[in-house]
């Protein structure tokens, strides 16, 4: 597989960025209305850690495409 242009992969990198966080905010957003009869104590760790883990993924999308800068 031939590697792809700095241009292309911030391109691809960006829609994946956007349309995977798009799509893991519904994800977060339709098990955390699924909490609303829960008691606070559960709700707060869930959002704290669902809004830290999509970073991970993140970072790994953001070092692919600076890796076709070199």
């Amino acid at each position: 597989m031939t590697e792809d242009k700095p241009a292309a992969r911030s391109l691809w990198g960006m829609l994946i960025l956007i349309f995977g966080l798009m799509a893991y905010a519904f994800v977060v957003a339709g098990i955390g209305s699924m909490l609303n009869e829960v008691s606070l104590w559960i709700q707060t760790p869930y959002y704290l850690v669902t809004g830290i883990l999509w970073i991970f993924p993140a970072r790994k999308i953001l070092e692919w495409m600076g890796r076709g800068k070199r």
